[in-house]
């Protein structure tokens, strides 16, 4: 089953239903930096987007994009922007979904980080901390005057199964995302330790 590359595409200008502050200019800002981060990358995996997913910021076209979200319509395709790629959109809370992924195979970004636990699974728990700390690299967006979302960053930036590959502080003041309390956004890049530096060795003895 094939979609057309408007699936992904951007919001009508009166932005989503309930959440016209994303109509502004700057709404899609957030998932074009996510985007920057995995440019390049073979797999791709989103928790969250079902509103504005980051397949269409992508700078490239992956051999598989797969977006998991409760509140998103599910569906199949075989291409991506008009190009071959596996895409795959999941409609159920990630804890619930596991996927064939080799580690360090793929990238996973999160917009508008916000997790909720399910059910007896803790939202910060096995599987969440599974799939960072075996992707290439890791992309959170959230807003830290939210405090769920807050906190759970602290705890993951604490861990030293990870490192901070970059921290960037940002505000989105294009006249609709400011009307939220939300309009200040920090995006946070991880990749597992060590990573950055068996990298660089390689390529100094290649």
């Amino acid at each position: 089953m094939q979609h057309a590359a408007a699936k992904f595409s951007g919001d009508p200008a009166t932005g989503p239903a309930g959440m016209p502050h994303l109509a502004g200019p700057a709404a899609g800002l957030r998932q074009a930096l996510a985007a920057y981060f995995v440019d390049g990358m073979a797999n791709i995996v989103e928790i969250g987007g079902h509103l504005r997913p980051v397949s269409g910021f992508l700078r490239h076209v992956p051999e598989t994009f797969v977006c998991i979200d409760p509140k998103s319509e599910s569906f199949e395709s075989d291409t991506l922007n008009g190009e071959p790629c596996r895409v795959r959109q999941i409609a159920r809370k990630f804890q619930d979904v596991d996927l064939e992924l080799q580690p360090g195979s793929y990238g996973l970004v999160f917009v508008g980080y916000s997790l909720k636990a399910f059910g007896s699974q803790e939202a910060v728990g096995r599987k969440l901390l599974s799939l960072i700390d075996n992707s290439a690299v890791t992309v959170i967006e959230f807003s830290p005057n939210l405090q769920r979302a807050s906190e759970q960053m602290e705890c993951l930036l604490k861990r030293p199964e990870t490192e901070t590959v970059c921290s960037l502080d940002f505000s989105i003041k294009d006249g609709a995302f400011e009307t939220t309390e939300y309009g200040v956004r920090r995006l946070v890049v991880l990749r597992p330790a060590g990573s950055g530096s068996e990298a660089q060795n390689t390529a100094t003895h290649a």
